[in-house]
């Protein structure tokens, strides 16, 4: 079995080939070149680069023409490459087909190319180039030389859609225009949000005897003004730091309908205070509903 001619054939099939042990055989292309006398042609020449992917393909390339299984195929290409690395040790030389010969120059095999080595790729299919001139030739035949004069009162329809397409752009354009202004100018935003305020002017605490009976934040039943039990409390409903953010706060719940007042404890400390009638007994009360009513868990009695 000449697996150096299967070498040969299947590299100039594929422009490559990778046998194990050796490197990689590749077809390259040189590019034309001047030697300052005459134009040498472009010409091919083999090369052997180190490594390469290792496949089966060139295995199945020999098994396939020499009718013989894949794996007799791979173990007569190992033995050859085995065999061509002693003999290229030793000096000698593995020639390939036709193409040029393997040899070893300092420990690197290398491939030299023989001066009468011509390669000629295979050209392009025009089969299908040569049917499209034939059709072109055909359909130019029965063409005129010159296209018929238009007529006088002919009417290019393209020409009317395209001006009847572009007036409807613009008028829509100039709609949504009008219609964004319009919108600007009409509606206001909205107003912003108000703080929680009390709805009720004072007392603070909602009505007594509205209160259900049964539910865990119930308030006592109402005591009435004449009373003995009945006290007047100034109720701290919020804690600022500065005197801007209490008089803030004290206009909103003003405006809002409540009566409070700022009272001042010393320069970092300002509350807002409002009156509450009430029993003693009922200020623990009075405090929880006041706490979630104005969102300040500090709610206490001012003294």
């Amino acid at each position: 079995m000449d697996i150096a001619k299967y070498i040969g054939l299947f590299l100039l099939k594929n422009h490559f080939c990778y046998v194990h042990g050796i490197g990689n055989l590749e077809l390259v292309k040189r590019p034309a070149i001047h030697d300052g006398k005459v134009l040498q042609a472009p010409n091919y020449e083999v090369i052997v680069t180190p490594g390469g992917s290792i496949d089966d393909n060139l295995a199945n390339f020999i098994a396939t023409n020499e009718q013989i299984s894949i794996s007799k195929a791979a173990n007569a290409l190992r033995d050859f490459s085995i065999l061509a690395r002693k003999e290229m040790a030793a000096g000698a030389e593995v020639p390939i087909s036709n193409i040029g010969k393997l040899v070893e120059v300092s420990g690197k095999i290398k491939f030299i190319t023989d001066d009468n080595f011509r390669f000629t790729p295979a050209g392009i299919p025009t089969i299908k180039n040569s049917k499209q001139l034939d059709e072109q030739n055909a359909r130019l035949a029965h063409k005129p030389a010159y296209p018929p004069p238009a007529k006088a009162d002919s009417v290019n329809w393209s020409m009317v859609v395209l001006v009847i397409v572009l007036l409807i752009i613009i008028s829509g354009g100039i709609y949504g225009i009008w219609y964004y202004t319009n919108q600007n100018k009409t509606i206001s935003p909205p107003p912003p949000a108000k703080d929680t305020v009390i709805q009720n002017p004072i007392p603070l605490v909602p009505p007594l005897d509205t209160v259900h009976k049964d539910t865990a934040t119930s308030f006592p039943p109402a005591v009435t003004q004449d009373s003995l039990q009945v006290n007047n409390y100034k109720m701290v409903i919020g804690e600022y730091a500065t005197l801007d953010k209490a008089t803030k706060r004290e206009y909103k719940l003003t405006h809002g309908g409540n009566k409070v007042e700022i009272i001042t404890k010393d320069s970092t400390h300002y509350y807002i205070v409002g009156a509450v009638t009430c029993s003693a007994a009922d200020t623990t009360h009075i405090k929880d509903s006041l706490a979630r009513m104005f969102g300040y868990k500090g709610v206490s009695i001012y003294r």
